[in-house]
């Protein structure tokens, strides 16, 4: 299902759609005199909607980020390259930060990249 929102909220469509509506929010509005209450209402509504989609984008994110681990995590297993540092994602971030140094130590310094 949540492919489907993340689908749904990136189609074309829907921002044409979402113009729509706020057009004839205005124009209600407007024909209504803009009691207090109407802007009260659109605050929330527009609160809400803002919550959903950064809702909705955090687990696209979330999701997209697992799945290139996995493949990353897949081409290292493949490949001839050393395999200890798979599973490093999972680490606490102050183990995270003596790391490379700890890498650095064990005998890789080739590794340019890590030095930074």
């Amino acid at each position: 299902m949540s492919e489907s929102v993340v689908w749904l909220a990136g189609h074309g469509l829907v921002l044409a759609a979402a113009i729509l509506v706020v057009l004839i929010w205005c124009l209600v509005g407007l024909a209504t005199g803009m009691p207090n209450q109407w802007f009260l209402l659109s605050n929330g509504a527009g609160t809400l909607v803002s919550l959903f989609i950064l809702l909705v984008i955090q687990h696209s994110q979330n999701r997209d980020m697992r799945t290139l681990q996995v493949k990353v995590d897949e081409l290292i297993w493949s490949s001839n390259a050393r395999n200890h540092m798979i599973g490093i994602e999972r680490l606490e971030t102050e183990d995270l930060a003596t790391l490379p140094i700890s890498f650095i130590d064990s005998g890789c310094s080739d590794r340019w990249w890590l030095k930074i």
